[in-house]
């Protein structure tokens, strides 16, 4: 899988490069648009709407969207999808050991409650379930992104109203190198594997 984004000073040229990579039939997985800022020089959403690419293209390449909303250029994004991935394991993780600690050790730590012994079991598996939960909370943001240079020289070339797009290829698929240097781009930069 080959991931790069390429930027472009207008979107005549994503055009271009979205037409010549649907003449080489090379296999793209994903394409998106990211348009520039809102307050940058060269951009006008005027134009951005005038032109579009064609939606029927096999690239597949939407309407511009904002950097805000790709997970890869977003590390808020990616953080909190993988918290929501983590939480869907360590919560019911969490349940089990609670239950199975509180069993294990003949706890009463809320029969002064009122709480009877299965209550008192279940409370436990319901504490664990929470640590679980602000487990996923911790874990997620303990993860530092390993291209985190690219994304903030990437973030800069955005806020310099420049157009980029991202493209993947599929598994073993690589980008045609040439055809992306044809188009002039301003910079063209290869991601890790996310």
């Amino acid at each position: 899988m080959s991931i790069c984004i390429v930027a472009l000073p207008n979107r005549e040229k994503a055009n271009q490069l979205n037409d010549r990579l649907k003449s080489m039939s090379t296999p793209i997985s994903r394409c998106e648009l990211i348009k520039p800022a809102m307050g940058a020089k060269g951009f006008e959403p005027e134009q951005s709407q005038s032109s579009s690419i064609d939606a029927k293209s096999n690239l597949n390449c939407p309407d511009p969207i904002d950097i805000e909303k790709v997970p890869l250029l977003n590390p808020e994004l990616s953080k909190q999808s993988r918290q929501k991935s983590m939480a869907l394991l360590l919560i019911p993780f969490g349940f089990i050991a609670g239950l199975t600690f509180t069993a294990m050790t003949d706890l009463t730590t809320f029969s002064d409650l009122g709480v009877n012994f299965l209550g008192e079991r279940i409370t436990g598996g319901l504490v664990g379930m929470v640590s679980g939960w602000m487990g996923s909370y911790v874990g997620a943001a303990s993860v530092r992104p390993k291209n985190v240079e690219d994304i903030n020289s990437l973030r800069k070339l955005h806020e310099q109203g420049l157009w980029l797009m991202l493209l993947e290829t599929p598994f073993e698929v690589e980008l045609p190198w040439n055809l992306l240097k044809e188009v002039e781009p301003t910079e063209i930069v290869r991601l890790l594997d996310p």
